[in-house]
Protein backbone atom coordinates (compact mmCIF):
# COMPACT_ATOMS: atom_id res chain seq x y z
CA UNK A 1 0.00 0.00 0.00
CA UNK A 2 1.26 3.34 -1.23
CA UNK A 3 0.13 6.97 -0.16
CA UNK A 4 1.27 10.07 -1.72
CA UNK A 5 2.12 13.35 0.61
CA UNK A 6 1.29 17.08 -0.56
CA UNK A 7 5.20 17.62 -1.06
CA UNK A 8 5.67 15.15 -3.19
CA UNK A 9 6.64 12.25 -1.45
CA UNK A 10 5.38 8.57 -1.51
CA UNK A 11 4.92 6.52 1.54
CA UNK A 12 4.86 2.64 1.33
CA UNK A 13 3.16 1.02 4.08
CA UNK A 14 3.92 -2.91 4.95
CA UNK A 15 1.67 -4.96 5.82
CA UNK A 16 3.50 -7.48 8.27
CA UNK A 17 0.83 -10.22 7.39
CA UNK A 18 1.56 -10.96 4.17
CA UNK A 19 -0.78 -10.19 1.64
CA UNK A 20 -3.74 -10.20 3.49
CA UNK A 21 -4.74 -8.61 6.47
CA UNK A 22 -6.60 -11.21 8.84
CA UNK A 23 -9.14 -9.10 11.07
CA UNK A 24 -7.57 -11.50 14.44
CA UNK A 25 -4.89 -13.19 15.51
CA UNK A 26 -4.97 -16.90 15.93
CA UNK A 27 -2.43 -18.67 18.21
CA UNK A 28 -2.45 -22.45 18.38
CA UNK A 29 -0.70 -23.79 21.72
CA UNK A 30 0.29 -27.15 21.73
CA UNK A 31 0.63 -28.35 25.77
CA UNK A 32 2.92 -31.44 26.09
CA UNK A 33 0.82 -34.62 27.74
CA UNK A 34 1.05 -34.45 31.20
CA UNK A 35 0.73 -36.79 34.59
CA UNK A 36 -1.48 -36.06 36.66
CA UNK A 37 -1.91 -37.63 39.92
CA UNK A 38 -5.85 -39.26 40.59
CA UNK A 39 -6.65 -40.19 43.91
CA UNK A 40 -9.79 -42.32 44.91
CA UNK A 41 -11.72 -41.71 48.14
CA UNK A 42 -11.72 -43.32 51.14
CA UNK A 43 -13.67 -46.40 50.30
CA UNK A 44 -17.07 -46.71 52.81
CA UNK A 45 -16.24 -50.11 55.63
CA UNK A 46 -17.52 -53.38 54.36
CA UNK A 47 -20.44 -55.46 55.35
CA UNK A 48 -17.75 -57.12 57.61
CA UNK A 49 -15.67 -53.92 59.07
CA UNK A 50 -19.18 -52.45 59.67
CA UNK A 51 -20.67 -55.30 61.60
CA UNK A 52 -17.37 -54.98 63.63
CA UNK A 53 -17.39 -51.84 64.34
CA UNK A 54 -20.88 -51.88 65.80
CA UNK A 55 -20.57 -55.49 67.78
CA UNK A 56 -22.82 -56.82 65.15
CA UNK A 57 -22.26 -60.51 66.57
CA UNK A 58 -22.99 -63.40 64.03
CA UNK A 59 -22.27 -67.59 64.32
CA UNK A 60 -18.70 -67.07 63.06
CA UNK A 61 -17.61 -64.80 65.64
CA UNK A 62 -18.63 -67.03 68.11
CA UNK A 63 -16.71 -69.90 66.51
CA UNK A 64 -13.90 -67.71 66.17
CA UNK A 65 -13.75 -66.86 69.82
CA UNK A 66 -14.65 -70.65 70.81
CA UNK A 67 -11.63 -71.94 68.58
CA UNK A 68 -8.95 -69.34 70.68
CA UNK A 69 -10.75 -70.58 74.19
CA UNK A 70 -11.06 -73.94 74.07
CA UNK A 71 -6.93 -74.82 73.68
CA UNK A 72 -6.71 -72.61 77.03
CA UNK A 73 -9.56 -74.92 78.71
CA UNK A 74 -7.72 -77.86 77.36
CA UNK A 75 -4.58 -76.73 79.02
CA UNK A 76 -6.54 -76.50 82.65
CA UNK A 77 -8.12 -79.88 81.69
CA UNK A 78 -5.25 -81.71 81.53
CA UNK A 79 -3.75 -80.46 84.87
CA UNK A 80 -6.39 -80.75 86.92
CA UNK A 81 -7.10 -84.46 85.56
CA UNK A 82 -3.06 -85.08 86.25
CA UNK A 83 -3.71 -83.85 89.88
CA UNK A 84 -6.76 -85.74 90.83
CA UNK A 85 -5.30 -88.84 88.74
CA UNK A 86 -1.67 -88.69 89.64
CA UNK A 87 -1.14 -92.16 91.85
CA UNK A 88 -2.39 -93.66 88.60
CA UNK A 89 -0.42 -91.53 85.72
CA UNK A 90 3.07 -92.43 88.46
CA UNK A 91 2.13 -96.12 88.15
CA UNK A 92 1.48 -95.67 84.31
CA UNK A 93 4.42 -93.66 83.20
CA UNK A 94 6.89 -96.06 86.18
CA UNK A 95 8.99 -98.30 83.47
CA UNK A 96 9.09 -95.12 81.23
CA UNK A 97 10.57 -93.15 83.85
CA UNK A 98 12.64 -95.69 85.56
CA UNK A 99 14.21 -95.82 82.17
CA UNK A 100 15.34 -92.57 82.11
CA UNK A 101 16.14 -91.95 84.99
CA UNK A 102 19.05 -95.56 84.45
CA UNK A 103 19.73 -93.09 81.18
CA UNK A 104 19.68 -89.79 82.69
CA UNK A 105 21.35 -87.89 78.81
CA UNK A 106 19.98 -90.02 76.96
CA UNK A 107 16.35 -89.67 78.84
CA UNK A 108 16.44 -86.24 78.79
CA UNK A 109 17.61 -85.88 75.07
CA UNK A 110 14.24 -87.47 74.38
CA UNK A 111 12.15 -85.56 76.16
CA UNK A 112 13.89 -82.24 74.65
CA UNK A 113 13.57 -83.39 71.40
CA UNK A 114 10.06 -84.48 71.78
CA UNK A 115 8.91 -80.76 73.36
CA UNK A 116 10.50 -79.23 69.96
CA UNK A 117 8.75 -81.57 67.79
CA UNK A 118 5.06 -80.97 69.56
CA UNK A 119 5.87 -77.23 69.63
CA UNK A 120 4.76 -77.28 66.00
CA UNK A 121 0.83 -76.82 65.34
CA UNK A 122 -1.25 -79.07 65.03
CA UNK A 123 0.58 -81.36 67.68
CA UNK A 124 -0.17 -81.58 70.86
CA UNK A 125 1.49 -82.75 74.12
CA UNK A 126 3.94 -80.42 75.59
CA UNK A 127 2.21 -80.17 78.75
CA UNK A 128 2.03 -83.83 79.42
CA UNK A 129 6.08 -83.94 78.56
CA UNK A 130 6.74 -81.43 81.11
CA UNK A 131 4.44 -83.33 83.66
CA UNK A 132 6.60 -86.14 83.04
CA UNK A 133 9.99 -83.79 83.29
CA UNK A 134 8.61 -83.71 87.48
CA UNK A 135 7.83 -87.02 87.74
CA UNK A 136 11.03 -88.48 86.60
CA UNK A 137 13.66 -85.98 87.47
CA UNK A 138 14.44 -83.81 90.80
CA UNK A 139 12.86 -80.44 90.84
CA UNK A 140 16.14 -78.50 89.80
CA UNK A 141 16.78 -81.39 86.98
CA UNK A 142 13.02 -81.18 85.55
CA UNK A 143 13.37 -77.22 85.35
CA UNK A 144 16.49 -77.09 83.55
CA UNK A 145 15.66 -80.16 81.12
CA UNK A 146 12.01 -78.53 80.51
CA UNK A 147 13.66 -75.06 80.03
CA UNK A 148 15.50 -76.46 77.02
CA UNK A 149 12.92 -78.34 75.26
CA UNK A 150 10.54 -74.81 75.90
CA UNK A 151 13.01 -72.17 74.36
CA UNK A 152 14.07 -74.75 72.12
CA UNK A 153 10.82 -75.61 70.10
CA UNK A 154 8.98 -72.33 70.51
CA UNK A 155 12.61 -70.63 68.74
CA UNK A 156 12.19 -73.32 66.12
CA UNK A 157 8.41 -72.77 65.76
CA UNK A 158 9.13 -68.97 65.40
CA UNK A 159 11.76 -69.06 62.91
CA UNK A 160 10.08 -71.61 60.56
CA UNK A 161 6.59 -70.37 60.68
CA UNK A 162 8.18 -66.47 59.83
CA UNK A 163 10.44 -67.43 56.59
CA UNK A 164 7.47 -70.16 55.47
CA UNK A 165 3.69 -68.81 55.90
CA UNK A 166 4.32 -65.05 56.64
CA UNK A 167 2.76 -64.57 53.32
CA UNK A 168 -0.09 -66.73 54.38
CA UNK A 169 -0.62 -65.21 57.71
CA UNK A 170 -0.95 -61.61 55.43
CA UNK A 171 -3.87 -63.00 53.60
CA UNK A 172 -5.41 -64.33 57.02
CA UNK A 173 -5.50 -60.94 58.24
CA UNK A 174 -6.92 -59.20 55.45
CA UNK A 175 -10.16 -62.19 55.16
CA UNK A 176 -10.21 -62.76 59.13
CA UNK A 177 -11.14 -59.11 60.85
CA UNK A 178 -10.98 -60.07 64.14
CA UNK A 179 -7.14 -61.78 63.51
CA UNK A 180 -6.35 -59.02 61.97
CA UNK A 181 -7.53 -56.83 64.91
CA UNK A 182 -5.40 -59.34 67.14
CA UNK A 183 -2.46 -58.80 64.72
CA UNK A 184 -2.72 -54.89 64.69
CA UNK A 185 -2.94 -55.01 68.59
CA UNK A 186 0.21 -57.22 69.39
CA UNK A 187 2.07 -55.38 66.86
CA UNK A 188 1.25 -52.06 68.45
CA UNK A 189 1.60 -53.55 71.56
CA UNK A 190 5.42 -54.66 71.22
CA UNK A 191 6.93 -57.16 74.17
CA UNK A 192 4.82 -56.15 77.04
CA UNK A 193 1.38 -57.72 75.04
CA UNK A 194 4.20 -60.83 74.03
CA UNK A 195 5.26 -61.45 77.10
CA UNK A 196 1.55 -60.76 78.92
CA UNK A 197 0.20 -63.72 76.23
CA UNK A 198 2.96 -66.12 76.69
CA UNK A 199 2.25 -65.93 80.96
CA UNK A 200 -1.16 -66.92 79.77
CA UNK A 201 -2.49 -70.57 79.30
CA UNK A 202 -2.99 -70.11 75.65
CA UNK A 203 -0.54 -73.25 74.39
CA UNK A 204 2.56 -71.72 72.42
CA UNK A 205 2.48 -73.60 69.63
CA UNK A 206 -0.51 -71.39 68.92
CA UNK A 207 0.46 -68.04 70.13
CA UNK A 208 4.21 -68.04 68.64
CA UNK A 209 2.53 -68.72 65.23
CA UNK A 210 0.84 -66.02 65.05
CA UNK A 211 3.51 -63.52 66.28
CA UNK A 212 5.95 -65.01 63.48
CA UNK A 213 3.53 -63.89 60.55
CA UNK A 214 2.58 -60.65 61.99
CA UNK A 215 5.59 -58.91 61.99
CA UNK A 216 7.13 -59.25 65.73
CA UNK A 217 10.71 -58.40 65.47
CA UNK A 218 12.64 -61.40 66.58
CA UNK A 219 14.71 -60.16 69.05
CA UNK A 220 11.53 -59.44 71.18
CA UNK A 221 10.10 -62.48 70.38
CA UNK A 222 13.30 -64.18 72.33
CA UNK A 223 13.20 -61.68 74.94
CA UNK A 224 10.09 -62.31 75.72
CA UNK A 225 10.29 -66.18 75.35
CA UNK A 226 13.07 -66.21 77.96
CA UNK A 227 11.52 -64.01 80.26
CA UNK A 228 8.22 -66.21 79.94
CA UNK A 229 9.97 -69.56 80.85
CA UNK A 230 9.19 -70.25 84.14
CA UNK A 231 4.92 -70.25 83.14
CA UNK A 232 6.21 -73.82 81.99
CA UNK A 233 7.22 -74.91 85.38
CA UNK A 234 3.53 -75.00 86.77
CA UNK A 235 3.24 -78.78 84.90
CA UNK A 236 6.36 -79.50 85.82
CA UNK A 237 5.84 -78.92 89.63
CA UNK A 238 2.19 -80.54 88.55
CA UNK A 239 4.28 -83.77 87.96
CA UNK A 240 6.69 -83.22 90.67
CA UNK A 241 4.39 -83.20 93.54
CA UNK A 242 2.58 -86.40 92.57
CA UNK A 243 5.77 -88.39 92.63
CA UNK A 244 5.09 -90.88 95.40
CA UNK A 245 7.99 -89.34 97.97
CA UNK A 246 5.84 -85.80 97.98
CA UNK A 247 2.44 -87.60 98.49
CA UNK A 248 2.16 -86.60 101.82
CA UNK A 249 3.78 -83.24 101.57
CA UNK A 250 1.04 -80.79 102.75
CA UNK A 251 3.34 -77.71 101.16
CA UNK A 252 3.06 -79.71 97.73
CA UNK A 253 -0.13 -80.27 97.71
CA UNK A 254 -0.84 -76.29 98.52
CA UNK A 255 1.28 -75.18 96.35
CA UNK A 256 0.20 -77.48 93.50
CA UNK A 257 -3.44 -75.95 93.91
CA UNK A 258 -1.76 -72.17 94.20
CA UNK A 259 -0.11 -72.36 90.95
CA UNK A 260 -3.13 -73.88 89.34
CA UNK A 261 -5.32 -70.98 90.43
CA UNK A 262 -2.38 -68.00 89.46
CA UNK A 263 -2.44 -69.83 86.18
CA UNK A 264 -5.92 -69.45 85.63
CA UNK A 265 -5.89 -65.87 86.94
CA UNK A 266 -3.59 -64.40 84.59
CA UNK A 267 -5.08 -66.41 81.75
CA UNK A 268 -8.55 -64.92 82.33
CA UNK A 269 -6.93 -60.91 83.34
CA UNK A 270 -4.54 -61.38 79.74
CA UNK A 271 -7.75 -62.22 77.97
CA UNK A 272 -9.91 -59.17 78.59
CA UNK A 273 -6.90 -57.04 78.87
CA UNK A 274 -6.21 -57.88 75.13
CA UNK A 275 -10.53 -57.64 74.44
CA UNK A 276 -9.95 -54.11 75.80
CA UNK A 277 -7.14 -53.40 73.64
CA UNK A 278 -8.93 -54.89 70.39
CA UNK A 279 -12.14 -52.21 71.41
CA UNK A 280 -9.97 -49.40 71.81
CA UNK A 281 -8.21 -50.29 68.55
CA UNK A 282 -10.82 -51.42 66.15
CA UNK A 283 -11.52 -47.74 64.97
CA UNK A 284 -7.87 -47.07 64.24
CA UNK A 285 -7.83 -50.97 62.62
CA UNK A 286 -10.44 -50.49 60.54
CA UNK A 287 -9.56 -47.16 59.43
CA UNK A 288 -6.90 -48.44 58.04
CA UNK A 289 -7.96 -51.22 56.20
CA UNK A 290 -9.92 -48.69 54.06
CA UNK A 291 -6.94 -46.69 53.46
CA UNK A 292 -5.22 -50.35 52.43
CA UNK A 293 -7.59 -50.04 49.89
CA UNK A 294 -7.82 -47.06 48.78
CA UNK A 295 -4.08 -47.27 47.88
CA UNK A 296 -4.86 -50.46 46.23
CA UNK A 297 -7.21 -48.43 43.56
CA UNK A 298 -5.19 -45.70 43.49
CA UNK A 299 -2.94 -47.50 39.96
CA UNK A 300 -0.79 -44.70 39.87
CA UNK A 301 -1.14 -41.36 37.79
CA UNK A 302 -2.93 -41.19 35.02
CA UNK A 303 -1.06 -39.27 31.64
CA UNK A 304 -3.55 -36.73 29.99
CA UNK A 305 -2.97 -34.76 26.77
CA UNK A 306 -4.23 -31.23 26.88
CA UNK A 307 -4.37 -30.23 23.05
CA UNK A 308 -6.21 -26.70 23.58
CA UNK A 309 -6.38 -23.65 21.01
CA UNK A 310 -6.86 -20.36 22.43
CA UNK A 311 -9.57 -18.23 21.06
CA UNK A 312 -8.74 -15.73 18.40
CA UNK A 313 -8.29 -12.41 19.74
CA UNK A 314 -9.89 -9.78 18.85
Amino acid sequence: MSHETTDGTTLIALNPYGKSNPSALSINTKIEPVSVEVCPPTPSPTEAEFNYLHNVKGRRNVMRWIRYIVPALLVFTVLILISVFKDQIVDGLKPFTDWMQQHNIAGAAIIIAAMVIVSFPPLLGHEILTVLCGVTYNIGEALLVDTLGTLGGEVACFFAFKYACTSRGKKLEANNIEYGALAHVVRQGGLLIVLVMRYSAIPGHLSTPMFSTVGVPSHIFLAAAVLSVPKSFVPVYVGWSARPENDNSQTAKILSKVVLATSLCITLATLYWIYRKMEQAKEAYIYSRRKARQAKAAKGPVTVALNESVNPLP
